[in-house]
C-alpha cells in the first residue's frame, strides 16, 4: 500500500487542551519532581490531530527504540492485506509485546532492507521524515528493527497522527488490550489508556524503559534510564511521570 496524505481527525473542541500544554509552573514543578529521580528521564507532548509542536520536558530526548516499533511495524504489515494469521501475529506483537510475533510481521514485509522502508513509510506519513528504521542486526539476539534510534518526539508525532492513519481503529484498540502486567507507565492514568512500551539493556546492561500513546486528547512518549540500571527501577520512574501528567493536565 502506498502511503497518502495523512488524513487529520477534526481538532478538538475548543478549551479540551490548554493553549499552552506546558506552563512555565509545570515546567518548574516538574524539575521538582526530576531532582528526586535516581537516573534520567523525558517525556515528550502534543494534542491529537492539530498538527502542534511537541513539547518536551527533561533530559532524555530518545534512545533504542525497542518494542515500541512494533506499532508502526503492525501498521505496515496491516496496509497489506492481512491474513488471519497475520492478525493472530500483530495481536500477539502488540498486547503482549511478543518478539517472535514481530519477527513474524517483519519477514511477512520482504526482505530487510524492503522492510525497514515499509515501517518508514509509516513514519513518513505521520511527519517523520527523521528517523532511519534500522535494517541490519547491530547486536546478536536483538532485532534489527528494535535497535531503531528513535525520538521521544518523533514517537509524539506518530502517536498524534495515529487516529488519522490507515487501519488505526484497529490497532488502536489492541492498544488498549495491552496485558495488565505491561500497563505501567500511562496504564496508571486509566484503563482506557492506548499505549506500547519497550525495554532492553545497552551494551553495559542498563535498561532504557520508554512507553507511548495516547490518553485522552494528548499523545505522549515517556523514556527513564534508571540510575540503578534495572527494568522494576525503569518502570517506576514511567510510574511517576504519568502520574504528574495526569496531575498537571488535569482538570
Amino acid at each position: 500500500m502506498k502511503w497518502g496524505p495523512l488524513r487529520r481527525p477534526p481538532p478538538t473542541c475548543p478549551g479540551t487542551v490548554p493553549s499552552l500544554l506546558v506552563t512555565a509552573d509545570d515546567r518548574a514543578s516538574f524539575e521538582a519532581l526530576q531532582a528526586t529521580f535516581q537516573g534520567e528521564v523525558g517525556l515528550a507532548v502534543a494534542p491529537i490531530g492539530t498538527g502542534r509542536p511537541v513539547e518536551e520536558l527533561g533530559t532524555l530526548r530518545g534512545g533504542v527504540a525497542w518494542s515500541t516499533i512494533k506499532v508502526p511495524l503492525a501498521l505496515a504489515v496491516a496496509a497489506r492485506a492481512p491474513t488471519p494469521r497475520d492478525e493472530e501475529l500483530i495481536d500477539a506483537s502488540l498486547t503482549v509485546s511478543d518478539n517472535d510475533a514481530s519477527l513474524a510481521l517483519w519477514e511477512r514485509l520482504g526482505p530487510p532492507e524492503v522492510a525497514a522502508a515499509a515501517v518508514q513509510d509509516v513514519l513518513a506519513a505521520a511527519g517523520d521524515s527523521s528517523t532511519s528504521v534500522e535494517a541490519k542486526v547491530l547486536r546478536p539476539g536483538f532485532t534489527p528493527f528494535g535497535q531503531t534510534q528513535w525520538s521521544l518526539e518523533a514517537q509524539v508525532q506518530l502517536m498524534a497522527a495515529l487516529p488519522g492513519l490507515p487501519h488505526a481503529v484497529e490497532i488502536r484498540a489492541r492498544l488498549r488490550r495491552v496485558v495488565p502486567e505491561q500497563r505501567w507507565g500511562l496504564g496508571v492514568l486509566g484503563d482506557d489508556v492506548e499505549l506500547k512500551g519497550g525495554w532492553g539493556p545497552d551494551p553495559d546492561g542498563r535498561h532504557l524503559v520508554r512507553q507511548m500513546g495516547i490518553t485522552g486528547p494528548l499523545a505522549v512518549a515517556l523514556a527513564a534510564i534508571p540510575a540503578d540500571g534495572s527494568f522494576e527501577s525503569g518502570t517506576d520512574l514511567l510510574d511517576r511521570l504519568a502520574q504528574w501528567l495526569g496531575e498537571s493536565q488535569g482538570p
